[in-house]
């Protein structure tokens, strides 16, 4: 069989996946609307809903990506002068469209370097500012889990069965090791490359990795790009709070908006820190499956963490806005923003903080 002959045969399984990962989302919203207890039957039972309350979380997720708009702007701003806020806009709508719909939104950062690319920005530029972004992102994001684990752990491990609770443990964990090697990238690179580099070969050995070489000198530049990046922002005292009060309201008023859906329902009991510790948790449990949108694995975590707050009669419905509000509904509003456009002439730009990935 020849080369072209071969080609033709083969399985196309990143299509296949893809119609997999539709038919799952079409599927669970289907289940959400029509099944026993779903949506249709909480509006059949009389239940009123407030919607002031759903807009409010309408407002939040908004809000939300106006923040990412600002963030990006702040970053890229520094060392492309001309960036606009409208830039900022599309780079960030275009980042929400394919972080919703690649395997552990992987696709979000590629496509913002090539969109900032054709507005002119230099992808070393548009790089730097999106590793530094990260960092504050990530750092801010392990110490809400931090403390949500410290000061709510035992009431929510109580409710939860072994799988979840063990899910949980593991997201926590995730999380520590990740901003400990943040932490190790960002303030002794040799040390991170040894280990990393020792991993790869270790993985080489037992035939899970192939051109070893080839990835720790890739490894390499990327840990360069990622210290400098860290230095130089360091440096900025100003830009660093203003980026770290940013991102900390972000996340909060993401993790509002499962409160304002109680509200909405009237449940006028619940506590509202419980509620932003609860969805904490779920998007550090939810963060570990490396599917679009984390589908199916979001929503059964948001069943187990706030199983206690919704009761069967609601819990389907909740679902079922919750993820309408902050995943389907952004990738409608971002899919505008998808294609990519011509590309601009430079703007005027300083002196780049830092190398390409």
């Amino acid at each position: 069989m020849n080369e072209s002959q071969r080609k033709r045969s083969s399985i196309p399984w990143g299509l296949l996946f893809n119609i997999a990962i539709v038919c799952l989302t079409v599927g669970l919203v289907v289940y959400f609307i029509f099944s026993k207890d779903g949506f249709i039957d909480l509006l059949n039972s009389g239940l009123k809903i407030n919607a002031v309350w759903l807009l409010l979380a309408l407002v939040m997720h908004l809000s939300n990506i106006a923040i990412d708009a600002a963030i990006i702007y702040l970053f890229v701003k520094r060392s492309t002068p001309g960036f606009k806020v409208r830039q900022a806009i599309v780079v960030s709508m275009v980042g929400q469209f394919y972080c919703a719909v690649t395997p552990g939104a992987s696709g979000g950062q590629p496509m913002q370097i090539l969109t900032m690319s054709r507005q002119g920005v230099k992808p070393s530029n548009g790089t730097a500012a999106l590793i530094q972004k990260f960092l504050v992102w990530q750092f801010t994001l392990t110490a809400y889990s931090i403390l949500a684990m410290c000061l709510r752990f035992r009431m929510f491990v109580e409710n939860l069965d072994v799988a979840m609770w063990l899910f949980t443990i593991i997201g926590f964990i995730g999380q520590v090791l990740t901003i400990v090697v943040l932490l190790l990238a960002s303030f002794n690179k040799n040390v991170t490359s040894k280990v990393i580099g020792g991993i790869y070969r270790l993985l080489a050995k037992i035939h899970l990795m192939k051109n070893v070489d080839e990835k720790i000198k890739r490894l390499d530049e990327s840990l360069t790009n990622f210290h400098d990046c860290n230095k130089d922002l360091n440096r900025n005292k100003k830009l660093v709070v203003e980026v770290y009060v940013l991102t900390f309201v972000q996340l909060t008023i993401l993790f509002l908006i499962p409160y304002c859906i109680a509200k909405s329902f009237g449940n006028d009991g619940v506590q509202i820190f419980d509620m932003i510790c609860a969805q904490s948790f779920v998007s550090m449990v939810s963060g570990l499956v490396p599917l679009p949108g984390g589908s199916g694995a979001a929503e059964y975590c948001f069943s187990a963490f706030f199983g206690a707050v919704f009761n069967e009669q609601m819990i389907k419905s909740a679902i079922l806005i919750w993820r309408t509000i902050t995943y389907y509904l952004t990738i409608i509003i971002s899919l505008p923003f998808a294609a990519i456009r011509k590309k601009k002439e430079p703007a005027a730009e300083t002196e780049a903080t830092g190398s390409a990935v």
